[in-house]
């Protein structure tokens, strides 16, 4: 456990440094140079990249620094760039603070070119900065005349012989056995005859591919392309292979598995877009300047894999017999392969886009907790977590062994049996890892194109128990950044947040998921009920963009919209992206994930790019949404509150408390206020105004509907707690009445539910943040710290490492039929953040320039430290209690300035680095505010760190 900061020690450096400070002040630097929030990028397709970069200073004791002007060159050589000289852009002294997202204004930019650029800054007092390291950036295939020369291929011919490339299949139907579709390998042979000074290759290979050269795979990454609504769009991933060419003969490969475009067994086939496919074009620019391509066409070969089983939902089969030694290495005698044979394109050229997102790779090797002989030659191997990725082992068995590993999240109550429900009760097959051996000595295998969600696997046909030495657990994910830390003094509550972080984690894979073992699906509710506590902790940004896109390209139109609205694609499904669920326009409550993950993405980056692109289309749902609204003005849309203690939706539906048409009517409300928002950022105020007056008129029918007065009581509320903290947050309670719904909130949870909450995950999302909003923070300490059922504290207590998607009491009733790693239900660790922390964007500066610092300091908790990696730096709220004094650090970076609480209401008692808060360096817009419950002191900070020092108001 992390322990308290030494608030003296800080303190004493601080103030050795400031004395140490020439009066004159020190210039900025600048770093962490990004393009389109990328480091060194090589595939960007943005005809304009935007640039950033962080100003930092060399001095701690600098305080309210900015940036007033900026000057960028752009290069096409480094050369000409370190003489001054920007060829491509030299944008001149541009006299503003704009350090975040500045569009590239120079020459146009051509396909695969290489810039590179650096810039400087000029601070508040005109003071100018050095030149920052020069960073670059290239760009992607811009034109579709870039793929001339390539070619959609495959293989012909499926030649497995294999018992083993058949598994039975049985959902809701007769048992049949089943065929994956082949997982292909692809291969040419090319001459290279001049010295090389670069090479890109550019991959599009679905669903899932492995570029090989001469003999070596490229790259780390794994499970690659993100999967996409393969139709309207399909990624390409870049490859700079410079290091791996060779004068002479080189050998290009591809290996192709099913991934989600080869879907054709779970779900009965609803995925499946065909066999895999691959296009690929390989640029080579030579010293001399001449360029040459080599594309994928008729002249590569073809021939299947050792793996005979391939499927991204029930795993691999792979026979170690038909390896082919080599088989990417040039010289390579192919004579005996297929002519590779010419595919459709899943979508037109066009529409290959390039991959930005952060790829898939593995993030951490897990070694078992413990291995059970169960008998009949099976062990029980149990890696301690439940996580998402696969198995590998090593063996020495005898050629054709076949050892079949069968991974489950959970054991069942005979403690013998891994169960399989799980993770494949709901699209039909179990999730199965067969290895067959080819003998001969030590082998090591792990899947290639599929991966589960596990804690548990049953191990068969091993001739030796399996150890620690021979079996391991990988878990993969997106490597996201992390960007984000938490930690107190109550251990309860930091471990539910490394729960959430490890079901956060378990979840990316290209697209944020429901969960990694059972479903493996984009659904929307799930989606914006997680933002924004992913954005809290790890850097979201490129990521969940490519999600709307996903989003986009999955909007569908019914009759209610061919009548109504008419124009544009239609509104979100509840799925995005494939061909689950997406045939028809889903719930509001699912469905308005399109509005509120934008409007995260704005938030926590600052990028309003995501609203240039999808605007039209929140138009074009509230055009939609609007002409349901019936009797009485209310919403008659909505699945509901999802998941909430002891519901489900067949044996016990009356578990959920919200009527879906109530909080289906709150996200509208919510919607209109996003979408009112937006508008008038992008300058369309009257568009903004309809927005407002329809979010009026649904407040007043909302009130009129459902707020009334709980009986013997002067208290009101929603008739559910999901319902009140909607209305509370999204500010739907009329004037005067705030606190008396507050008080209904709090009677129903002490009094109704003893202590405990009664949501879903509409309502977990914001309970504790709008308890805690409201004067509750006593409250919101003892229910996060209740290990009792239900609430998090009680799974925290009952051993999980993810969060289940059910709500059960699992102490007395477990019923193991449904996802145990589900990160909807952790949305509500973001109050440990914006809470606790009290770090918050604010949305007239989105991406942290302007953000409030406010932090909720409970009896309960002795000491927080909460980090925010922001695009400007990172952020820090550090407060302990010592007896009856409050100790609060606050970092805050250059060129932003926030709004801060103090947890007191008298000014006289707060010292700062020592002092008296008025003339302290930083410090402006002193004053003592009150948000109806409680008076405190309010100031703006500039960049710097500060050291408060207060009376805890709670010992006066």
């Amino acid at each position: 456990m992390r322990t308290p900061v030494s608030y003296l020690a800080s303190l004493l450096v601080f103030l050795t440094h400031a004395l140490c400070c020439l009066a004159e002040g020190n210039p900025l630097q600048v770093g962490k140079l990004k393009s389109e929030h990328l480091v060194n990028p090589i595939q960007l397709d943005a005809r304009e990249p935007r640039l950033s970069w962080m100003l930092t200073t060399t001095d701690p004791a600098d305080r309210d620094r900015s940036q007033s002007a900026y000057r960028i060159l752009v290069s096409g050589s480094i050369q000409e760039l370190d003489k001054g000289n920007g060829d491509l852009w030299d944008s001149g002294k541009v006299e503003s603070g704009r350090s975040h997202l500045v569009p590239y204004a120079g020459v146009e930019l051509v396909s695969r070119q290489k810039c590179y650029w650096k810039v400087k800054v000029w601070d508040e007092s005109e003071r100018e900065s050095g030149w920052s390291p020069v960073a670059e950036w290239t760009m992607a295939l811009l034109d579709v005349n870039d793929w001339n020369g390539s070619e959609w291929i495959g293989l012909e011919e499926d030649n497995r012989e294999s018992a083993l490339a058949e598994r039975e299949y049985a959902f809701q139907k007769e048992p049949e056995m089943k065929r994956s579709y082949p997982s292909p390998l692809l291969r040419r042979q090319i001459s290279i005859e001049k010295p090389v000074r670069r090479a890109l290759a550019y991959v599009a290979g679905v669903g899932y591919s492995e570029f090989y050269l001469n003999g070596e795979k490229v790259g780390d990454a794994v499970l690659d392309p993100g999967q996409t609504n393969y139709e309207t769009h399909t990624l390409y991933v870049t490859h700079d292979v410079s290091y791996l060419l060779k004068q002479g003969d080189n050998a290009l490969g591809i290996w192709l598995g099913s991934g989600f475009f080869g879907q054709n067994v779970a779900w009965k086939q609803d995925f499946d877009y065909g066999q895999p496919r691959a296009r690929a074009i390989l640029y080579v620019e030579y010293e001399d300047g001449s360029v040459e391509s080599f594309g994928t066409d008729g002249n590569w070969k073809a021939t299947t894999s050792p793996i005979v089983f391939d499927n991204v939902y029930w795993g691999e089969t792979y026979d170690a017999r038909l390896e082919i030694p080599d088989w990417a290495s040039a010289g390579y005698d192919d004579s005996s392969w297929q002519d590779a044979v010419l595919l459709s394109a899943p979508c037109p050229t066009d529409r290959l886009r390039s991959q930005l997102i952060e790829p898939i790779r593995v993030q951490r090797r897990i070694k078992p907790v413990g291995v059970k002989d169960i008998g009949g030659g099976k062990y029980v191997v149990d890696f301690g977590e439940n996580l998402a990725g696969w198995v590998e082992i090593v063996v020495d068995q005898d050629p054709g062994d076949v050892i079949t590993m069968v991974a489950g999240e959970v054991m069942e109550p005979d403690g013998i049996t891994v169960n399989t429900g799980t993770s494949g009760g709901a699209p039909g097959r179990i999730q199965e890892m067969i290895y067959v051996a080819k003998g001969g000595g030590e082998e090591r295998w792990k899947a290639r194109f599929s991966y589960h969600g596990f804690q548990f696997v049953e191990v068969s046909g091993l001739s030796a128990p399996p150890h620690p030495d021979t079996i391991t657990a990988e878990l993969v994910f997106s490597d996201l950044k992390k960007a984000g830390s938490f930690e107190c003094s109550e251990d309860l509550m930091n471990q539910q947040w490394e729960i959430t972080r490890r079901t956060l984690e378990a979840n990316w894979h290209s697209i944020p998921e429901d969960c990694p073992a059972r479903e493996k699906c984009g659904w929307l509710g799930d989606a914006h009920a997680t933002s924004d506590v992913s954005f809290y902790g790890y850097d979201m940004t490129v990521f969940l963009a490519k999600f709307l896109r996903d989003i986009e390209d999955s909007l569908k139109k019914d009759k209610r919209y061919e009548e109504v609205v008419g124009k544009g694609r239609g509104v979100p499904t509840f799925v995005a992206p494939g061909k689950r669920v997406t045939d028809h326009p889903a719930e509001i409550d699912w469905a308005v994930a399109y509005l509120l993950v934008a409007w995260d993405v704005y938030l926590h980056s600052g990028d309003t790019v995501v609203f240039d692109r999808h605007f039209g289309h929140f138009k074009n749902f509230v055009s939609y949404f609007e002409s349901m609204r019936g009797p009485g003005n209310i919403l008659p849309s909505g699945l509901g509150d999802w998941c909430p203690p002891l519901w489900d939706r067949k044996g016990a539906p009356e578990y959920m408390l919200c009527h879906p048409h109530v909080s289906g009517t709150a996200f509208y409300y919510e919607a209109l206020r996003i979408v009112s928002e937006i508008a008038f950022l992008k300058g369309e105020d009257r568009y903004a105004d309809y927005c407002r007056a329809l979010a009026a008129d649904v407040k007043d029918a909302f009130n009129a509907n459902y707020l009334e007065v709980i009986e013997g009581t002067d208290a009101r509320f929603y008739g559910s707690q999901t319902a009140t903290v909607m209305a509370l947050k999204f500010g739907m309670v009329p004037d005067g009445m705030v606190p008396s719904v507050v008080d209904g909130l709090v009677f129903d949870i002490e009094k109704v539910h003893e202590g405990h909450h009664a949501v879903g995950i509409h309502g977990l999302r914001h309970l504790y943040t709008v308890l805690s909003d409201f004067g509750q923070d006593e409250l919101v300490a003892r229910m996060l710290l209740d290990r009792g059922f239900p609430g998090p504290g009680y799974l925290a207590d009952h051993g999980f490492s993810t969060w289940p998607e059910r709500q059960f009491n699992w102490g007395e009733e477990p019923r193991y039929r449904n996802s145990m790693n589900h990160p909807m239900q952790g949305g509500f660790a973001a109050f440990f953040f914006e809470g606790i922390g009290g770090i918050r964007p604010l949305s007239s500066a989105g991406g942290y320039k302007g953000f409030e610092l406010r932090p909720r300091l409970m009896g309960e908790i002795d000491w927080a430290t909460t980090t925010k990696e922001s695009p400007y730096g990172v952020i820090e709220s550090d407060w302990k209690r010592e007896g009856d004094r409050i100790f609060w650090q606050v970092s805050i970076p250059v060129n932003t300035q926030a709004e801060v609480y103090l947890p007191t209401p008298d000014v006289g008692s707060v010292l700062e680095s020592g002092a008296q808060l008025e003339g302290v360096p930083g410090v402006k817009d002193l004053a003592v505010v009150s948000d109806g419950l409680k008076e405190s002191v309010k100031l703006t900070l500039g960049s710097g760190r500060y050291f408060f020092e207060m009376i805890d108001s709670d010992w006066q």
